[in-house]
């Protein structure tokens, strides 16, 4: 079982469901500790005043806004209580929307809602609500407060829990009006054959979407990395490759159109699919 990051209730109009948060995702990362390069030795990392080079304790340090004239506004964990919002256990439901109406830009960190609490109130509770949102096919927007930050939230129906998933506010996001992505007055409108083209190579490569197709492949590699070292000692270094160059469009898009269209066709006739790393025998293990 997950460890819980979060208790409170889920407010519902008159209901409110005991609930518990936990994260949807684990880290899967490579950690590495800072050592010296020749002993191993773990390095310290230490805190100190620009000016003396005396060490700064943990209790002496707060946080600094620095203005536009170059000067420095200290403020302290009492300062930020001023602006915290207020603490609440709650996860207020606002409305809902159909998934299909938020674009997916705005999602951010994804995590279970899970029943809490003792007896069959909470639980059933609890499954009200997810049967309710499984057959209504919606999602609520709610808020949530977490470690002294408030949150926009999306709440759904998945595999018979409750998922929430944090938001991005509107003002966090860049307006395509802000970037000048294509030159004004750009020529070069593609022409009906390139459209169906492009249509139908899109078809081919058109498939269902399974996760479980993909892996990290560079985590797989350094996996693979550190236990060679741990066996062996040493590894070996590959010829270094020429950096890359950034692909140029093609100059004749139809016959580039048209060769992508047939090698998609002759991989979908050999049937092959997605790749998949191969894990190393024997799983080095790595910091935490």
């Amino acid at each position: 079982m997950a460890r819980s990051l979060w208790t409170g209730s889920l407010s519902f109009g008159l209901v409110n469901v005991p609930v518990q948060l936990v994260s949807a995702v684990r880290d899967q990362d490579v950690h590495f500790h800072q050592v010296h390069k020749d002993t191993g030795e773990r390095v310290q990392t230490r805190r100190v005043a620009s000016t003396d080079g005396e060490e700064v304790d943990w209790e002496d340090i707060a946080k600094g806004w620095e203005t536009d004239d170059g000067e420095m506004i200290v403020l302290t964990d009492e300062d930020f209580d001023a602006a915290a919002p207020e603490k609440t256990r709650t996860v207020d439901i606002d409305l809902f929307v159909d998934l299909q109406d938020i674009d997916p830009v705005y999602f951010d960190h994804p995590y279970w809602l899970l029943p809490s609490g003792d007896g069959a109130g909470p639980v059933r509770a609890y499954r009200l609500l997810v049967d309710v949102m499984g057959n209504a096919g919606q999602v609520a927007i709610g808020r949530i407060v977490l470690r002294a930050k408030e949150y926009l939230v999306a709440l759904r129906e998945q595999d018979g829990l409750l998922s929430l998933t944090t938001m991005r506010f509107a003002d966090e996001l860049r307006s395509p009006d802000e970037i000048d992505a294509i030159p004004q007055g750009a020529k070069g409108k593609p022409s009906k054959r390139e459209v169906d083209d492009a249509v139908a190579l899109i078809g081919e490569l058109t498939d269902e979407f399974r996760p479980s197709r993909y892996d990290d492949c560079h985590r797989v590699r350094l996996l693979r990395l550190i236990d060679e070292k741990r066996r062996s000692g040493k590894v070996e270094i590959p010829e270094p490759e020429p950096e890359p160059q950034a692909q140029k469009a093609p100059k004749d898009l139809m016959a580039a159109l048209e060769e992508s269209l047939a090698k998609a066709r002759g991989a979908k006739g050999k049937g092959t699919g997605g790749g998949k790393a191969e894990a190393p025998k024997r799983a080095a293990k790595t910091a935490a």
